[in-house]
């Protein structure tokens, strides 16, 4: 399986954020890649742009984060990601605001994300990053 190529961006000195792109329901997406995030997010003003999501409910939720504050999430249903030659279907996803991340990424002159991918998908994925190849592989089950 052809791995995904990954885009290790320099924030400051030694601060780094990797990215890598995804389709979401065949629509080209731009991800954080956060393993240290428990699920994958999408930002909620992108939903409605990805045909056949089905929204299942919104609920405020406390966040299990470095921050833990609550936040109102919107939980939906997502026919297709793919990572390469991977495909995974009908995955729950939260859908948060992610002004904020974009934000601070406007103004270090970097591109918006569409979503955070988090251990949930890089788990089921069997996911192995290769930093030095600026690379992430992906098994399937």
């Amino acid at each position: 399986m052809k791995p995904l190529k990954l885009s290790i961006i320099d924030l400051d000195e030694k601060s780094y954020h990797v990215f890598l792109t995804l389709f979401l329901n065949d629509i080209k997406c731009r991800f954080l890649l956060d393993t240290g995030a428990s699920k994958t997010v999408i930002d909620k003003s992108f939903v409605s742009k990805l045909p056949g999501s089905k929204q299942m409910k919104t609920l405020k939720k406390e966040t299990r984060g470095l921050n833990s504050i609550e936040i109102e999430t919107a939980v939906l249903k997502i026919k297709s990601l793919k990572m390469n030659d991977l495909e995974i279907k009908n995955h729950l996803f939260a859908a948060i605001d992610l002004s904020h991340v974009n934000h601070t990424y406007k103004s270090l002159k970097k591109q918006k994300i569409h979503g955070i991918l988090g251990s949930d998908i890089l788990l089921e994925a069997k996911a192995v990053i290769d930093y030095g190849k600026k690379q992430l592989s992906v098994f399937t089950k």
